[in-house]
């Protein structure tokens, strides 16, 4: 069964809420419990996240069967295992939890405990950091990358340093992440943009795609020339696009954009010339007939048809900042006035 690693992270997020529920019986009867609920751990869904829940509402008691429950054979368990275990925090636990990090088969388990064995940092005052480093070295990358997002969330002591590290010599899937983080920094993040601008040739077109989105994002002007430079320089289908995209973060983009549309819809790649048509029709507010797939004269008579709208309105179109549209000035409809009713 498989699961997106968003979505079950973020359902095991929800055990260090649980609370409440029946009173855990003594005894025999506890132990026939914990042992009911640690097999749950593998079975369904949302009976596993309950099973999680309870096992950590029980708390030290369960932790000798959650510590046998690391080598379920069923992924699924060891998952909602070590999510249980770092939740409860026991000293006897941080050693295996940390081998579960580094040699579990299993990549969804292996970015489980690292990304809960922040419970370890803030409960039993651990200091994770070393094997959250050793994580990111991990040999999937979206472990890794589970790695570097404790370390953003949780405030890593020398996050800077590692990101510029990252970003200089990082796998794609860290400087992804890294990348879309300095987007959330908004002003603090300019100052990695020199850094950024040198992604733009790396060998990796993913390097380059999230390199080019996140200068854009950082940029202060400049950027539609930037982008047209990059449309024409990258040969990439995937990152022309990305450039035709970018149009739209600019916060007032010029009227030429519409010129660096026609030049996606005239490319060689049938994506790129989808992605700018697209694009194109729902900037300027105009439909002409073109399909990406067909021939080349059927695409440049389209296209022409385009040219002869926008040679007679160049002059009028104005951006709308709240449609994210151009449109030909004076031509949007007023708000009715709407006049105070005199009260009877």
């Amino acid at each position: 069964m498989k699961r997106s690693v968003a979505f079950v992270l973020a359902a095991a997020a929800l055990c260090r809420l649980a609370s409440g529920g029946e009173p855990p019986p003594a005894g025999g009867d506890q132990a026939a419990r914990i042992a009911r609920l640690c097999k749950e751990l593998g079975e369904t869904e949302y009976g596993s996240k309950g099973a999680c829940e309870q096992l950590i509402q029980i708390g030290a008691p369960a932790v000798p069967a959650l510590l046998q429950a690391l080598k379920d054979p069923r992924p699924q368990a060891r998952w909602w295992a070590v999510a249980a275990v770092c939740n409860i925090a026991p000293e006897d636990g941080y050693a295996p939890v940390l081998q579960v990090m580094e040699s579990d088969p299993n990549a969804f388990v292996r970015s489980t405990a690292v990304y809960y064995l922040r419970h370890y940092r803030t409960k039993a005052k651990k200091d994770i950091w070393p094997a959250v480093e050793r994580a990111l070295a991990d040999k999937e990358p979206e472990v890794g990358r589970w790695a570097l997002q404790l370390m953003v969330e949780d405030g890593y002591p020398d996050l800077d340093k590692k990101l510029r590290e990252i970003l200089a010599g990082g796998s794609s899937g860290l400087r992804s992440y890294a990348l879309g983080h300095l987007r959330e920094l908004g002003d603090k993040g300019k100052a990695y943009l020199p850094l950024v601008r040198q992604l733009l040739i790396s060998e990796d077109p993913r390097v380059r795609y999230d390199a080019l989105f996140t200068a854009v994002s950082l940029m202060d002007s400049g950027q539609f020339e930037f982008l047209r430079e990059t449309f024409r320089k990258d040969k990439d289908p995937a990152v022309r696009e990305c450039a035709l995209r970018c149009i739209t973060v600019i916060p007032t983009p010029p009227v030429e954009s519409f010129e660096l549309f026609i030049e996606g819809m005239q490319n060689d790649d049938e994506k790129v010339r989808e992605a700018a048509h697209k694009l194109l029709v729902k900037a300027f507010k105009q439909y002409f007939g073109f399909d990406a797939k067909q021939p080349l004269p059927m695409r440049e008579a389209a296209i022409k048809k385009w040219r002869e709208w926008y040679d007679q309105n160049r002059a009028n179109l104005e951006w709308q900042p709240d449609l994210r549209k151009f449109i030909p000035r004076g031509t949007r409809e007023k708000a009715p006035d709407v006049k105070a009713v005199p009260k009877e």
